[in-house]
């Protein structure tokens, strides 16, 4: 039997498919051009017959006072040149309304239908349709006055045309049967011609797999299958040497692999993938089972594969390579076989985190020691100032100015080491929260209350507008505290004289939402996604007058943060800011 997957089964179907496409293309060529033959004849005919003389020479007559009976009998005599038999009958028509007046056959002159030849003669054209059930052809007959007096119509039922058709498609599917008997056979011996020499090359292989590389085939021909069959036995006995090689070389690789744990990649001598451990994919974000090359890892404007190839022995290369924002440091160096080149390795070390954490640590260093700066400059020239005049008189009241404004520089080091240091706790987790279960709504209206003075002196409207009450929350109510005394600081800090400040809280579900919304100058669009960076400021000069250290927004993000909630800033520059704070509603039970 044979198998729908097997090479017999598909040279059958072939052999099949090529006797089908070629009977029916042929009976399609001969189908179509017969009926064509007929058609263009047809068509042919009736312009010889019913030409321009018939017309001219019907006209005439009804000129010269033709009737009917007379326009009847000159088509008549032209039967048998129109092939008028029992298929094909000619009819004149009325002019005006398409109405049959005589007919070869008058039994047939009642069912005649008004076709669109007939309406194209009454319209005074002459032609004929052949792409129908039926062929005709109408010629009009124009009178004395230029109107069309009589149709001369003739048409063709096509059953001749038909049966020629219907004998021809019988002969076709004759043929059809035949040949497909015939392509079956042909297609089962010469499979089996070619299987047997597969069979045998089949089971060799299935020998190989498993080890066994000492029997050879028979070469039995001198054709594509014998040179097939002879090389395989090349193969299998170069293969069998080529193993005892590969495993040396395995046992290389497994000892590289087995004592690295950052990515390995290898090459071959010409740039080809030896081998790849998981870790070098995962780092350059390649597929498992995806083909790659040196030139897929490396891009051509780090590094080529020459550069790396003629390094010499003992000899490392170190270059950066930055895959999809992760900053990857690449070791490569040579391999040699028998004292030649034979490839080249990498091994990569994923360094992203470290140069995240040194850059930030830079920034760090750098924006406190600027930030320290400028007061302790302060504080250093107004104490030589006041040095200088121990000897002399000095105004109390500019001397009074003078500590003033060491007193201030001061305090906002203070303030900037004691929120430096709660950065520093709320990063390492020492500064844990302590939670206690309060009044939400309360604590707002109280800091409300606390801040409204300084709201006052600006002539500014402040006000709270709870929607709903959140009365049972659980979190650390100090550094909740802390937050809203930020942020309502700052729409009041930022907000201009009669400016106003709304304070709204309401709870949805299982979340607490506050925001705090303002009519101040508000922040430029470029500035807002840095807004909760350290040490950001929007005006650094206006900031430091106001007494800011750049920390207050990044320790409320990291406060809110700590209680799984988050803050986010809408603002439109010169129009307002909005700041909305979302936390999630715990109590102690849960």
């Amino acid at each position: 039997m044979i198998m729908r997957k097997s090479i017999s089964f598909k040279i059958v179907i072939m052999f099949v498919a090529l006797t089908l496409s070629v009977i029916i293309f042929i009976g399609t060529m001969m189908t179509t051009g017969t009926n064509k033959y007929y058609q263009n004849d047809f068509i042919s005919l009736m312009d010889n017959v019913l030409g321009e003389s018939m017309q001219s020479r019907l006209q005439s007559g009804i000129a010269d006072g033709a009737t009917l009976d007379d326009v009847y009998g000159s088509i008549e005599a032209y039967s048998v040149q129109l092939g008028i038999d029992s298929f094909r009958n000619f009819y004149v028509l009325d002019g005006k309304t398409g109405k049959s007046l005589r007919s070869s056959n008058e039994q047939l002159a009642g069912s005649l239908e008004i076709s669109g030849s007939i309406i194209s003669a009454m319209a005074g054209k002459t032609g004929g349709n052949t792409e129908s059930k039926y062929m005709d052809y109408a010629l009009p007959v124009h009178g004395t006055d230029g109107t069309v007096q009589y149709i001369i119509y003739v048409k063709d039922s096509k059953e001749e045309a038909n049966t020629i058709l219907s004998e021809i498609f019988g002969i076709i599917f004759q043929s059809l049967l035949i040949g497909i008997i015939v392509a079956v056979l042909f297609g089962i011996i010469l499979s089996k011609t070619i299987i047997s020499p597969i069979t045998s090359l089949t089971q060799k292989a299935q020998k190989i797999s498993s080890g066994d590389f000492g029997n050879t085939i028979d070469v039995k021909s001198e054709d594509e299958i014998g040179k097939l069959t002879e090389t395989f036995n090349d193969m299998s006995s170069e293969l069998a040497q080529t193993l005892d090689a590969i495993q040396g070389e395995n046992n290389k690789l497994e000892t590289i692999f087995r004592f690295m744990t950052d990515g390995v990649v290898a090459f071959d001598e010409r740039g080809g993938l030896l081998h790849i451990n998981p870790a070098a994919r995962k780092m350059l974000n390649i597929p498992e089972g995806e083909q790659v090359d040196f030139e897929t890892v490396f891009k051509k404007d780090e590094i080529s594969f020459g550069q790396v190839a003629f390094l010499s022995q003992g000899s490392t290369m170190e270059i950066i390579l930055d895959r999809d924002g992760k900053e990857i440091k690449s070791y490569l160096a040579t391999l040699s076989t028998e004292g030649r080149p034979g490839g080249v390795v990498t091994v990569l070390q994923d360094i992203t985190e470290q140069s995240k954490l040194e850059m930030s640590r830079r920034e760090f260093v750098a924006n406190v020691s600027h930030e320290l700066r400028t007061p302790l400059t302060t504080v250093k020239s107004y104490a030589e100032t006041l040095k200088d005049f121990l000897d002399d008189e000095i105004d109390k009241e500019q001397f009074e100015s003078f500590l003033t404004v060491i007193e201030g520089e001061s305090d906002r080091m203070t303030r900037l080491v004691r929120d430096l240091l709660i950065l520093s706790k709320l990063d390492y987790g020492k500064n844990q929260l302590r939670r206690e279960q309060f009044n939400l709504s309360k604590l707002l209206a109280d800091v409300v209350k606390k801040i409204k003075i300084s709201a006052d002196n600006k002539k500014q409207i402040l006000i709270y507008e709870p929607t709903t009450p959140i009365e049972s929350f659980t979190g650390d109510k100090d550094r909740i505290e802390q937050v809203l005394v930020n942020i309502i600081s700052n729409a009041i800090k930022y907000t201009p004289e009669g400016g106003e400040i709304s304070v709204t809280s309401m709870s949805v579900y299982d979340t607490a939402y506050i925001k705090v919304k303002d009519t101040g100058m508000g922040i430029p669009k470029k500035d807002l996604a840095h807004i909760f960076e350290r040490f950001y400021r929007v005006d650094k000069a206006r900031a430091r007058a106001q007494g800011g250290t750049g920390l207050g927004l990044a320790i409320a993000k990291e406060i809110i943060e700590a209680h799984e909630g988050t803050i986010e800033i809408h603002s439109v520059f010169t129009k307002g800011t909005e700041v909305i704070i979302k936390l999630p509603i715990k109590t102690e039970n849960n």
